[in-house]
């Protein structure tokens, strides 16, 4: 039976004061715990040395790459060919104008004053109709499809078609006080008339059913945990 790759246990290491005081300063702007911070510079380290650290040694599934679409599949069409030399464009003269009755020409248009022809009849008004607001700089949603995260018996509508979940009060829409969150943990994606919860490269990552997930489908009901968080999306 292989170990849990995302289990944690307790290590001891030697290093110079020097360099722990400058990761305790960057815990400390971070707002976030110094053994996130040595995780995540091994991390990053084993990654450059071409070890696989992160979802991939993980067993976690990455995001297919992006099918072009067909509008950039199809070819495109060759320029026109330019005139042989010596020809000239053609252009139809000018119609005359049309004569009246004992040959004297037509009288002048009326004039237009405040941008309306004088004389002519106003324009027909326009027909109202109501457009729902839209909170949060997204798009409105069909209806049936607004989604709310439950999070400590509070409820968080989600409003755009990308909301952000992390620890970062700047960054994220809804925020988690967790140093184990990562400043941009997760995302909310509206796509194809769908939800999707979408891992963000974090650290700890995102579990559904005690398995960790990259990207899913948001169903009624669903729960998900972002470390030791619950959030539970609902449909109204």
């Amino acid at each position: 039976m292989s170990q849990d790759p995302n289990k944690k246990v307790t290590k001891s290491f030697q290093c110079r004061d020097a360099l722990w005081q400058k990761f305790e300063q960057m815990s400390k702007e971070l707002e976030c715990s110094v053994d996130y911070l040595i995780n995540d510079a091994m991390k990053q380290y084993a990654r450059q040395r071409g070890y696989g650290a992160g979802a991939a040694a993980a067993g976690g599934p990455s995001l297919p790459p992006p099918i072009p679409s067909a509008a950039a599949a199809a070819p495109t069409a060759p320029p026109p060919l330019p005139p042989p030399p010596g020809a000239r464009a053609m252009t139809p003269p000018p119609a005359p104008p049309p004569k009246r009755a004992g040959g004297a020409p037509p009288p002048p248009p009326p004039p237009i004053v405040g941008g309306v022809r004088k004389g002519a009849p106003p324009p027909p008004p326009l027909a109202s109709r109501s457009v729902p607001p839209v909170r949060g700089g997204g798009s409105a949603h069909p209806a049936g499809m607004n989604l709310t995260i439950h999070y400590q018996g509070e409820a968080f509508q989600v409003t755009k078609d990308r909301f952000i979940i992390g620890r970062g009060k700047q960054t994220s829409d809804l925020t988690i006080k967790d140093p184990n969150v990562s400043r941009q943990h997760a995302m909310i994606e509206f796509s194809s008339g769908q939800y999707y919860i979408v891992d963000m490269g974090s650290t700890n990552g995102v579990e559904f059913n005690g398995q960790r997930v990259q990207r899913k489908v948001i169903n009624e009901g669903d729960s998900f945990r972002v470390c030791d968080h619950e959030l539970v999306f609902t449909y109204d």
